[in-house]
């Protein structure tokens, strides 16, 4: 690999190597303590603001509204159709997926939202700022890195749905596979926590799944590719590997990588944030049936370079870009 400029590697070759063979990674304490606070900051922030944002979801109260046939309110955000989604689970039959309830009798909320680092400056600063885009860097093997976006997922003490097996790829407006996700847990997170559960080798199996709604399994309307295996009825069958996490851990996997998540059955939330790399040269391309990315420009055709003010370069660093990008979200 070969980089515009000279570095110190973050990453052991064992681990560069367990990302390539499995499709994932636990980087053990590669975070410092000043960067999990900021990150801390930075979620308290986004949920000052979680209820104003166009794209945040209580995805346990939508859940709710739709098993129980009422009335789906679209929570005053734009990025999914809520009504066109419960036509489609009612039509399907398919179960909400959803972990036991724990027995400290508590009910909680799984919370969504996207796009957050474009109203938090401290999370847009570690986004393009941090040593995540070398990571990314080294992990990919490409020169150049771009940061493409982030959600933040919450799991309240009692939230037991889960998160349904999935590749990340299909729901991104992208013309290609080469990118990263980076899991940063701000909590511990151990079994029956929210834990993330990923398929060693998912990655190779040169398959495109159609994007899903999570909570059920069933894949969005109008979605390019084929059928998700039911993994969530038979993991062991997959080899699925759930992974603990404790502040300061990030978990990577790449864009292919079949993944899923646990319910929140423990006494303490589990959030955390999910950033997006990729190699800087994807185009964009739309992708049928996926959710509506906030931050493309809505005349962009396919074979479209990514726009480096919002998608900006952050490997090699640029700090003049970097600088700007993060002024304009403060501003």
């Amino acid at each position: 690999m070969q980089n515009r400029q000279p570095f110190t590697p973050e990453l052991t070759n064992s681990e560069r190597d367990e990302f390539t063979e499995a499709g994932f990674v636990r980087l053990k304490g590669v975070l410092t303590t000043d960067e999990v606070n900021i990150l801390r900051q930075a979620m308290t922030l986004a949920l000052q603001t979680f209820s104003s944002s166009p794209n945040s979801y209580n995805v346990t109260a939508a859940a709710d509204s739709i098993w129980k046939d009422a009335t789906v309110e679209d929570q005053g955000s734009t990025q999914h159709d809520l009504a066109l989604l419960a036509a489609a689970i009612h039509g399907s039959n398919l179960p909400r997926l959803t972990d036991k309830p724990a027995e400290h009798g508590r009910r909680g909320n799984f919370l969504l939202d996207t796009g957050v680092w474009r109203r938090v400056p401290q999370l847009a600063d570690f986004a393009v700022g941090s040593k995540m885009g070398q990571i990314a860097a080294e992990l990919l093997g490409v020169a150049r890195v771009r940061y493409y976006d982030d959600q933040m997922f919450i799991k309240e003490p009692g939230a037991v749905d889960r998160a349904a097996f999935h590749q990340d790829v299909p729901y991104f407006h992208l013309d290609g596979e080469c990118g990263c996700v980076f899991w940063i847990p701000l909590n511990s997170v151990k079994a029956g926590g929210g834990r993330v559960g990923y398929i060693p080798g998912s990655h190779r199996w040169q398959q495109m799944f159609k994007a899903n709604v999570f909570v059920s399994g069933l894949p969005f309307p109008g979605a390019e590719g084929v059928d998700m295996p039911k993994i969530d009825a038979n993991p062991e069958a997959y080899g699925v590997q759930y992974l603990e996490a404790e502040p300061g851990d990030v978990l990577v996997h790449h864009f292919l990588t079949v993944h899923g998540s646990e319910g929140n059955r423990s006494d303490t939330p589990r959030s955390a944030f999910s950033l997006r790399y990729c190699d800087a040269d994807i185009r964009y391309r739309h992708r049928p049936g996926a959710p509506a990315q906030p931050l493309h420009k809505q005349n962009m055709k396919d074979g479209d370079p990514l726009d480096d003010q919002i998608h900006p370069i952050v490997w090699p660093r640029i700090p003049a870009i970097q600088q700007t990008v993060v002024q304009e979200i403060a501003a």
